[in-house]
């Protein structure tokens, strides 16, 4: 059985079309501002994570400094 093809995609009202266009560029432009925030949010994480590393390295440093003064008799 076959089934006839009347069913044809219709183009939408004027009205319609311009609703949704706008609708689309708000869309958009939410987006945008969206990953502007995440960017801001990525940045920030890097640099915390930045100043983590800086500070293990840094105690790290003081820890061989710390280390490096003390005579033999006191690392055995």
């Amino acid at each position: 059985m076959e089934l006839p093809m009347t069913k044809q995609p219709r183009i939408p009202e004027k009205e319609t079309s311009k609703r949704l266009l706008a609708n689309l560029r708000k869309t958009r432009l939410e987006m945008q501002e969206f990953n502007q925030e995440l960017a801001e949010i990525n940045a920030g994480l890097a640099q915390y994570i930045s100043q983590q590393q800086l500070k293990r390295v840094r105690k790290s440093l003081e820890v061989l400094a710390g280390e490096s003064q003390k005579s033999p008799e006191e690392i055995s």
